[in-house]
């Protein structure tokens, strides 16, 4: 009886804290394949050798507060900007440091997040690798020390799982269609969204709201992805000059800032109204090879063991 009640404690507890754990957001994805397509013959962009997973939208108010209240209770990295929080920003902060929380304002819980930093993005992307929750934000797909932010060096980890799409992973998923499967005789269209021209009645661009729209308010490209073009700028990891690459143009952009031809650089430390991110998945080991990699290592324990 005692054992039991034992038991029925701990279950209870387990209950109690599985109530309050906050719940993993989902980053919904679209895959991306043609692995080793040829670049833009225009531009020598777009071709990469393996398949991959990009975000179908930006990454929203939404689930970067889920982000914060994880991990910014008391903010030592600036994971929070307050300018989150006027006419189109999106997340409000209250409490004391050290127990900060933070809350979507209603109606733009799926509008894209900006005033964000690469190094803010970079650290949400190093959550989502380690698992979310509690997960480290300095390590696992960037690593991330004093010197390394410093000197802009910092790089992808092989192995990473999430990540800030590259140029050529951005570009494939914005411009690309093969021609046999509709696409011009390149395979990439001038425009993100599947055509070489482009209106703003396909995309949020030209100061058409004069701000953000919300994500998924524009149609899907051929790759099945909202707001390549316009809305937010969106970050790559990619280096040029010591600044980092972004794509796609924002709401205040001419049509030409959305074209394959045309990118921008930032600072790693800018945080505007006008740039955002979305995120890659790049996928482990499939099923299958996980499979032969476990027959492999128990083929190899029984020669061992025979030795």
């Amino acid at each position: 009886m005692k054992t039991l009640s034992i038991i029925h404690a701990f279950a209870a507890v387990c209950g109690l804290l599985a109530s309050i754990a906050p719940a993993a957001i989902v980053i919904p994805t679209v895959a991306i394949g043609d692995a080793g397509n040829t670049p833009d013959p225009l531009t020598g962009k777009g071709s990469v050798a393996y398949a991959y997973r990009l975000g179908k939208t930006e990454v929203t108010n939404l689930q970067y507060a889920a982000f914060l209240n994880a991990k910014a209770a008391s903010d030592p990295h600036d994971l929070y900007n307050r300018d989150m929080n006027p006419s189109f920003g999106g997340i409000t902060r209250s409490g004391p440091d050290g127990a900060y929380h933070y809350s979507v304002i209603g109606g733009r819980e799926h509008y894209p997040i900006a005033h964000v930093s690469f190094w803010d993005a970079v650290r949400f992307t190093n959550w989502l690798h380690n698992g979310q929750g509690s997960g480290d934000t300095e390590n696992g797909a960037y690593t991330l020390t004093e010197q390394g932010i410093h000197d802009n060096t910092v790089t992808r980890n092989a192995g990473a799982r999430w990540a800030i799409p590259s140029v050529d992973e951005w570009y494939k998923a914005a411009y690309s269609q093969p021609a046999n499967q509709g696409g011009p005789l390149s395979n990439y269209w001038l425009y993100p969204v599947s055509s070489n021209t482009v209106n703003t009645t396909q995309a949020n661009f030209n100061t058409v709201l004069s701000h953000t729209a919300q994500v998924g308010s524009y149609s899907l490209n051929y790759r099945g992805l909202f707001d390549m073009g316009g809305n937010v700028e969106e970050m790559t990891e990619n280096i040029t000059s010591s600044l980092r690459v972004t794509r796609g143009g924002n709401f205040y952009s001419r049509a030409d800032s959305l074209s394959s031809a045309s990118s921008s650089v930032i600072n790693n430390g800018v945080e505007s109204g006008l740039i955002g991110f979305r995120v890659v998945q790049v996928p482990g080991p499939t099923p299958v090879a996980l499979l032969a990699m476990s027959g492999l290592v128990a083929m190899v324990r029984r020669r061992t063991s025979v030795r």
